[in-house]
């Protein structure tokens, strides 16, 4: 068991450099403030799910980029059996350590395309916030072929609200000096928060073009949460965008953006809009 098994840990900066990194695969480098500060997702999503899908209980549920297991758990305390797929063996190690428990729970430590695909048919894949990681030349048939004849895909996302907030204008300065290349990003950075399809406008048009589901499914929640300057510093730890980033200017960005959300009170109310798409495989 590694050590981020363990509990909560400083960051620690690779000692490889910033080029030689994958950019899909670096929240292991802050899996306990994963963990801890990435926002889970509304209760009524997994009612959704299941009453939508309609996996039975004795049926295996595949959670790809599983991550800590933050999609994992509701399914595991409802009695079904889950199967993570998580190739960071930090982020692998706190979910076996969080749902060990339940009996339920296991993790196989690949990317989607690389695992060894089993021989038990899957009746429900899901993929929490991860499914934009996976290959667009082949994850529709990849998932097809895992799935049993009548089982379900679904892929759904925390959205955040990008409503305005007193710091921002403070912020966007920030941004402007130390990190210029961030403005041409197609969407804010700011929050977790990610590009829900790749080969098409929407998820529903992207799956709906590969030909091998039935229609689409959707389901979409907002809620709330209040943020702190020290909760909202953590939560872009775990940014992709952010990680790439050299350390220093990392810090000095974070010391920055926290202090000028302190000087506007040190909170802010966010909204995020929970989007879930979910489509049977045709027979």
């Amino acid at each position: 068991m590694g050590a981020g098994c363990l509990g909560p840990r400083v960051e620690v900066t690779p000692m490889i450099p910033d080029e030689s990194r994958q950019q899909s695969q670096v929240f292991g480098e802050v899996a306990e403030i994963y963990h801890l500060y990435r926002p889970g997702y509304p209760d009524g999503l997994f009612a959704w799910i299941l009453a939508t899908c309609e996996p039975l209980v004795n049926e295996l549920i595949v959670d790809i980029g599983c991550g800590t297991g933050k999609a994992a758990g509701p399914f595991l305390k409802r009695g079904y059996e889950v199967l993570g797929l998580e190739p960071d063996p930090e982020m692998a190690c706190i979910a076996r350590r969080e749902f060990d428990e339940f009996g339920l729970f296991s993790v196989d430590e690949y990317t989607f395309e690389d695992w060894p695909q089993i021989d038990r048919k899957v009746g429900l894949l899901i993929a929490g916030q991860s499914w934009h990681w996976t290959d667009p030349e082949n994850r529709f048939e990849r998932a097809a072929s895992i799935l049993k004849p009548d089982g379900w895909l679904c892929v759904f996302w925390n959205r955040p609200d990008y409503g305005t907030q007193e710091f921002d204008d403070a912020v966007d300065l920030i941004y402007a000096e130390l990190v210029p290349e961030f403005e041409n990003k197609s969407l804010s950075v700011r929050l977790p928060g990610s590009k829900a399809a790749i080969t098409a406008d929407t998820p529903t048009e992207e799956i709906n073009m590969c030909g091998l589901f039935e229609p689409v499914e959707e389901y979409q929640f907002g809620w709330e949460v209040e943020i702190t300057a020290h909760e909202h510093i953590q939560n872009l730890r775990t940014q992709s965008d952010h990680r790439m980033l050299e350390p220093g200017l990392r810090n000095e960005l974070f010391i920055q953006i926290e202090a000028a959300i302190n000087s506007y009170g040190g909170s802010y109310k966010q909204t995020f809009i929970t989007h879930a798409y979910a489509a049977k495989l045709s027979v």
